[in-house]
């Protein structure tokens, strides 16, 4: 059951995403859950973005209608597409991690060159628990994010807590820099956020949340895609940042392995402390 005071289920929730964000929703059997999905779809629409729901069209299909939405217009204008997961993410009897990437990154190109203002998908995961491929997933969900931030598509993957094990769904957790559940404050959506960011001598991210054990697979995948970009300084943007860990802080260090300087914008007193004791050098300058 849903606390109260989170008022129509998770709907409130799923709406403070935005471009960017990557968020696992994990949950069961909520009374409300299809219309909190349904919500989210329908603030894509409203904001102009191309809309693909992958899971149990009909149910969300009826929802949206319910809620106002011209299901068949905006499926035939290309501004919404409802299709059963499984068929979007198993090509030929298989899951292959960086083609189904490759696969939503062309989508979301697709959608900027016809004119959409972002790129917003919701997957029903749990075909993978059901085909035995739940253990793909951490290495997709973390992999995925490189997509996610560059800042015009987001992303919800639901995973149904009752088909997933407890280990399966800590590592699924991890490669996503946001969990919601039922429990979820409001205040803490999203919980990180990592977009890039164009700088005059590279590339850059922009973190705004917070850095812990529950997304240190997203961080350190992003930061690793960033590490591949050509530029002799790589900037972090940490004004935004409310917390990290000290595991946080270790992976934001991993970027110097690339032999270039690291440039770190408003870092918090207690952060630069973190990265001084876990050995910053004078390859780290701090803005």
């Amino acid at each position: 059951m849903l606390r109260p005071e989170y008022g129509d289920g998770m709907s409130g929730l799923l709406e403070r995403l935005s471009p960017g964000d990557h968020a696992c929703l994990v949950a069961g059997d909520e009374p409300s859950l299809t219309r909190s999905v349904a919500a989210y779809v329908r603030a894509g629409l409203r904001a102009r973005h191309r809309v693909v729901y992958l899971g149990h069209g009909e149910q969300v299909a009826a929802e949206l209608s319910s809620q106002g939405v011209d299901v068949r217009s905006a499926r035939a204008a290309g501004r919404l597409q409802i299709t059963p997961a499984a068929g979007e993410y198993v090509h030929g009897g298989g899951f292959d991690v960086d083609g189904t990437v490759d696969h939503w990154r062309g989508e979301a190109e697709r959608a900027r060159a016809e004119g959409f203002r972002g790129f917003r998908a919701f997957g029903d995961m749990s075909w993978a628990a059901r085909t035995g491929r739940a253990g793909f997933m951490p290495l997709y969900e973390a992999r995925v994010n490189r997509l996610f931030s560059e800042g015009f598509a987001m992303g919800v993957c639901l995973y149904d807590r009752r088909l997933f094990g407890m280990a399966e769904m800590r590592d699924i957790i991890r490669a996503h820099p946001c969990t919601i559940t039922a429990e979820t404050s409001p205040d803490a959506v999203p919980l990180l956020r990592a977009v890039r960011i164009a700088t005059p001598a590279g590339f850059g991210v922009r973190l705004e949340g917070e850095a812990d054990l529950s997304n240190r697979d997203a961080l350190r995948t992003v930061l690793d895609h960033l590490a591949e970009e050509p530029g002799a300084v790589l900037t972090l943007d940490v004004a935004g940042l409310r917390f990290a860990d000290s595991a946080a802080a270790r992976t934001l260090l991993r970027a110097t392995g690339s032999g270039r300087r690291l440039r770190i914008v408003g870092c918090l007193p207690s952060l630069r402390r973190m990265l001084l004791l876990h050995g910053a050098g004078s390859d780290v300058e701090f803005v």
